[in-house]
């Protein structure tokens, strides 16, 4: 059976992307990687009940992979939460890691769900191609990086897997907030108004 290690966040890009392989009948090896961002202890709790839903559905799927990086990461340029934030080398970084977790598994594509929307300079086909061929050259075999969502906005990312994937348990906000002990978007910051956007004009 063919096989991808999917870079997962429980976002709404990652999980079409994780869910785009799994309703293929790809076995799907999904990795957090913890790169040390303060929203992670809770989008990581996030994370763990999307793919306890999703497991139920998909055999294919395999245990979630933590990979910690937090001690060599960059934090963000900015934490202005209605801005984008720049991560320097975020692609570059998120790959790399889990490029041998790949090769134990052998799984030699990596399903990334970047959009290409924003203008950031890690954030283009040229680069992932040269990140792809670096990757390869280093493992000594073919390493694929897979966007199979670029070029697309976000709502018309929902709507085509909106019959497919549960977006609702979906969770991406940079100032996450508790509330009767729940995790909840704080619904101010970008990420929060993106996916609000893209949920009215795909709903």
């Amino acid at each position: 059976m063919k096989k991808a290690v999917v870079l997962f966040s429980g976002g709404v890009e990652s999980s079409a992307v994780l869910y785009f392989y799994l309703s293929r009948g790809w076995i799907v090896y999904p990795v957090y990687v913890k790169t040390g961002q303060f929203w992670e202890r809770f989008e990581y709790r996030k994370v763990i009940h999307l793919w306890e839903h999703t497991r139920k559905r998909y055999p294919n799927l395999m245990p979630l992979r933590v990979i910690p990086l937090k001690a060599v990461c960059s934090r963000p340029r900015s934490i202005n939460t209605e801005k984008q934030l720049f991560i320097p080398l975020r692609n570059l970084t998120l790959l790399t890691a889990v490029g041998n977790y790949a090769l134990s598994k052998g799984a030699y594509q990596i399903g990334l769900g970047s959009l290409g929307l924003y203008p950031f300079p890690d954030n283009n086909l040229e680069y992932i191609k040269q990140v792809e061929d670096i990757m390869s050259k280093g493992a000594g075999v073919k390493i694929k990086v897979d966007v199979p969502l670029f070029g697309l906005e976000k709502s018309e990312v929902i709507k085509r897997f909106k019959n497919l994937v549960p977006f609702h348990l979906t969770f991406s906000c940079v100032n996450p907030v508790i509330k009767d002990g729940k995790i909840l978007h704080c619904g101010k910051c970008i990420k929060c108004k993106e996916r609000k956007e893209a949920m009215a004009q795909a709903f």
